[in-house]
């Protein structure tokens, strides 16, 4: 709670009854399917199917490459689109 009154991002992981709380507090509750808890998995926003942490670092590292890649798509869109559309508005003004 104090990280997040920090503004920080919270991510939890739990597999029981009583990590239900925390999970549905954090903005990114994370259960274990296969050991945990059905409580736990339903508070739970991503359940990992194999019980495996290296799964949400895999995980991490390719949205991370998803939302980079993303960024330079709209860069290119943009600095390719620019040059296109300012003669139109030059000639309507």
């Amino acid at each position: 709670e104090h990280l997040q009154r920090r503004g920080e991002v919270v991510a939890v992981t739990g597999d029981g009854v009583n990590d239900s709380p925390a999970l549905k507090r954090a903005q990114i509750g994370v259960a274990m399917g296969l050991g945990g808890s059905d409580v736990a998995r339903e508070a739970a926003d991503i359940v990992l199917l194999d019980d495996k942490f290296a799964s949400v670092v895999n995980a991490v590292e390719e949205g991370r490459v998803i939302f980079d890649n993303l960024q330079k798509t709209i860069a290119y869109t943009l600095t390719h689109a620019v040059p296109e559309v300012w003669p139109i508005f030059l000639n309507l003004a």
